[in-house]
């Protein structure tokens, strides 16, 4: 049973509903969400009967009934408006970086193409034990 809306998005992707995810990430204005319950205003080109389509596919995967209403509040930003505002305030913020500025003014015509996010190096890789200096010593061999 999916706990969040994402997880939703996660069980259209194992259950290979393309199509259907695409219309959730592009044409829904998420209003409400509970395990069970969805509201949502459809954005301008959405499928008229996403709605129906979400709670029937939802309430077979699940074995659980779903409600799935449509709203006529504003709701979230669609998860592809997220994105976009969220690329254009990354590149914003790399493109005023003084070292990026500096390059962009040595190389006149330069642009910058592309912004990718480095992550940090997960918990357990830098908590890794530091290997030992000393050399093991089998007790078995005496050396002689």
């Amino acid at each position: 049973m999916p706990q969040s809306f994402a997880e939703v998005l996660a069980l259209f992707d194992e259950r290979r509903e393309a199509v259907m995810r695409s219309h959730l990430v592009s044409h829904l204005h998420l209003v409400h969400f509970e395990p069970g319950r969805i509201e949502f205003r459809p954005a301008e080109g959405a499928p008229r009967d996403l709605a129906n389509r979400l709670a029937q596919l939802l309430g077979e995967w699940t074995g659980t009934r779903w409600l799935v209403a449509i709203s006529d509040e504003e709701g979230e930003p669609t998860l592809r408006q997220q994105e976009a505002t969220h690329e254009r305030d990354l590149r914003n913020e790399v493109a005023s970086h003084p070292l990026v500025q500096a390059v962009l003014a040595t190389f006149p015509g330069a642009t910058i193409a592309a912004v990718r996010e480095r992550f940090a190096a997960s918990a357990a890789e830098s908590e890794e034990v530091p290997e030992q200096d000393a050399e093991e010593v089998n007790p078995d061999e005496d050396g002689s």
